[in-house]
């Protein structure tokens, strides 16, 4: 059986920024919130896998804001799995006005690890025989290695931030949200309060833990394009690659 998990909720104040827009820490929350509770549907969730010593783990994640939701205003969240292969699992995103506007669209590629040896591991047959839906058009799957990736690198500003208690999830390592979190403080005031994210396109490269301490890096591509890098402080080891595409605050 297939399963379309579709939330709908009306934006609160503290999940908004300083101009009233949804904050993307809040969109990216109430995705994965979704997400879950879709996975439950399917048998596949956080509990399902941890009684079998496995785990969820982000590997790639686009967003896309068309037009940002607002303070006080009602939105539909739809998400789905698009499809499942041997060491991957895919997932589609949409945001909704009541009219039915899409506001953001987000795609993602999963994957499942030990939690004993914190290692990747072949979708489990549990997982591999779910059917996914067969209504919605599938996003454009995101490459498992953007050219970001082969960029030289070379920040304009660092900054470094220890992982809190607060930061971590079921899984024990940082949650996926929080990353992102950290690489928009960072970006420079002037952005922040003359500009909006309108895309980011993000590879999780290893999880990190409590206590850890994580270098926060920025570099500038274009005069509407960021580059961001998390890595682990002590080994070197990249945590998180993105980059960030922005435009003037409507």
């Amino acid at each position: 059986m297939a399963f379309i998990q579709t939330d709908t909720f009306t934006l609160r104040g503290y999940e908004c920024d300083a101009f009233g827009r949804m904050s993307i820490p809040a969109l990216m929350n109430q995705m994965q919130e979704s997400a879950n509770r879709n996975a439950l549907d399917y048998g596949i969730g956080i509990a399902d896998l941890v009684g079998r010593g496995f785990g969820w783990m982000l590997m790639r994640f686009r967003l896309r804001i068309h037009q940002y939701p607002r303070y006080g205003q009602t939105i539909r969240l739809t998400t789905y799995p698009t499809a499942v292969e041997k060491y991957f699992i895919y997932r589609d995103f949409q945001v909704r006005a009541e009219d039915d506007t899409l506001l953001a669209d987000a795609t993602s590629t999963w994957l499942v690890f030990s939690t004993e040896k914190r290692t990747m591991v072949p979708m489990p047959d549990f997982i591999r025989s779910l059917t996914p839906p067969s209504g919605p058009e599938p996003l454009p799957r995101l490459s498992s290695k953007p050219d970001f990736q082969t960029i030289p690198f070379v920040p304009d500003l660092d900054k470094t931030v220890e992982v809190g208690w607060l930061s971590i999830d079921q899984n024990h390592h940082v949650n996926n949200v929080a990353y992102v979190g950290w690489l928009l403080e960072a970006v420079t005031d002037s952005w922040l309060q003359t500009r909006e994210l309108a895309e980011i396109d993000l590879v999780y490269r290893t999880e990190s833990h409590w206590r850890d301490q994580l270098r926060i890096e920025l570099a500038t591509e274009t005069s509407d394009t960021l580059l961001h890098r998390i890595s682990q402080c002590d080994s070197g080891k990249e945590v998180l690659l993105a980059r960030s595409r922005w435009r003037d605050s409507e």
